[in-house]
């Protein structure tokens, strides 16, 4: 699962509805302009279609021929360790959105702070990742990592699973949503020591109330982060975008850096076209990436 800002809907309504209420302005969209400049040059064609041993070629090809490798992963790579998709029809956003609240409403910093029950309710019956495991796809770029190749993961997951996968490098653009941290002065909490209140509000053994490390709707993504992510970026020799529709930003804007030779997108569904790589190919990211390590590089 994947948060970050795509429309000024969550702010104004909120400000609408509870004018007594303080609701933080949501952050400046990127300027989307940026992305009608192509990742890649504008002779590279897409191709998206099912996987073909061609393509699986190509991509063990890129790899052999890269050193430095950035994967930027969003919701679809986690999709297949069952942890539902935000934003893609039949995910979570079509269930929560039936409500009287949208998925992103219930997930933005001012419906934390205007209903914090109702906040902490949601988010413990759809955003627990205790039980959600790495697959295959979160596996290839740890166990690409081992080969020797400079791997970084630039994510806009919260789960946590490139993490246990073992990857080293990682940057999470959206935070972690297995971490905690105080409401008023972002204080580190401890998972394990954190309880809900009679009211159904989370809070440290301090009794301070205590939210998500994540980036919520109208929030800023964390400099830092934004920094080295676009760094890493246009340092690298190929990037692979997997699982995200391009479509949240300022994250998507991201690839933008990139100057590489290699680009390659493996997603469900179709970007648009304006975005053009080398390689696109329509599938489960988590089953091709596990049969291009079986063919080209397992020992």
């Amino acid at each position: 699962m994947c948060v970050g800002i795509e429309s000024s809907a969550v702010a104004e309504r909120l400000n609408a509805e509870h004018p007594n209420k303080s609701v933080p302005p949501r952050m400046r969209n990127s300027n989307h302009s940026a992305l009608a400049k192509a990742i890649i040059k504008a002779e590279r064609t897409t191709k998206e279609r099912s996987p073909s041993m061609n393509d699986k070629e190509r991509f063990a090809d890129m790899i052999r021929k890269s050193k430095r490798i950035v994967a930027f992963t969003g919701a679809g790579i986690s999709t297949e360790s069952g942890i539902p998709d935000f934003r893609s029809a039949g995910g979570l956003f079509d269930r929560l959105s039936g409500r009287h609240f949208t998925g992103e409403e219930t997930l933005s910093i001012g419906f934390l702070e205007t209903y914090p029950e109702l906040f902490f309710r949601n988010y413990a019956a759809h955003f627990d990742f205790s039980q959600a495991l790495p697959n295959a796809g979160h596996r290839f770029f740890a166990d690409l990592e081992q080969t020797g190749k400079e791997v970084t993961v630039v994510t806009q997951n919260i789960d946590n699973l490139h993490q246990s996968a073992g990857s080293s490098a990682i940057i999470e653009l959206h935070g972690n949503g297995t971490r905690w941290r105080t409401f008023d002065t972002a204080e580190p909490a401890d998972a394990n020591a954190i309880s809900m209140d009679a009211h159904g509000i989370q809070r440290d053994p301090q009794g301070r109330m205590v939210r998500p490390d994540i980036v919520l709707y109208g929030e800023m993504l964390n400099e830092e982060a934004m920094e080295r992510a676009t760094a890493a970026i246009g340092a690298a020799d190929m990037l692979v975008v997997i699982g995200t529709s391009l479509a949240v930003y300022p994250a998507a804007s991201f690839v933008h850096y990139f100057n590489g030779p290699y680009a390659v997108l493996l997603n469900r569904t179709p970007v648009p076209q304006s975005l053009t790589f080398q390689l696109a190919v329509q599938t489960d990211a988590g089953a091709f990436l596990a049969e291009v390590w079986q063919e080209f590089f397992e020992k």
